[in-house]
């Protein structure tokens, strides 16, 4: 037996999905937002070091992801507030999607780079030992 009574079938129920309120709602999530940028801001040097920020092409959404793909921030700038909710979903998902492509090739970039410097490193290193070899086997062919 069934506890919705039949005659209630979009009724309650409709009621609830009529009075959600979509503007409150974002209000809050930008609220929320907010106090977690002010909370990340003491780590926000290394977030920016470890993170890409992409903008939507039409303006509407900036997202940022670290460069192990993870969403650290959405932001709903001024542009989106013309467009429709799942229009702007598909905006947040596809910006996502390109910040964490983004935020790869940065990670391939900053391996790259370290790889590179500690081959430079290591090269100087064996550098300064062959020249220091050969200044001693100078001085000991001069004594």
């Amino acid at each position: 037996m069934s506890e919705t009574p039949q005659g209630d079938i979009g009724g309650a129920g409709a009621d609830q999905a009529a009075a959600f309120d979509l503007a409150g709602f974002m209000t809050d999530f930008e609220k929320q937002m907010a106090v977690l940028r002010r909370q990340a801001q003491p780590a926000r040097a290394l977030i920016d070091a470890m993170s890409v920020r992409v903008v939507s092409d039409g303006g509407e959404v900036a997202v940022t992801a670290t460069i192990s793909g993870e969403l650290v921030d959405v932001e709903f700038l001024p542009a989106a507030a013309s467009v429709a909710p799942i229009d702007l979903a598909a905006l947040v998902v596809d910006t996502y999607d390109r910040a964490a492509a983004a935020a790869r090739e940065r990670t391939r970039d900053l391996v790259e780079g370290a790889v590179d410097h500690n081959a430079r490193t290591r090269n100087l290193a064996h550098r300064l030992m062959e020249q220091a070899a050969a200044e001693r086997a100078q001085q000991r062919v001069e004594e």
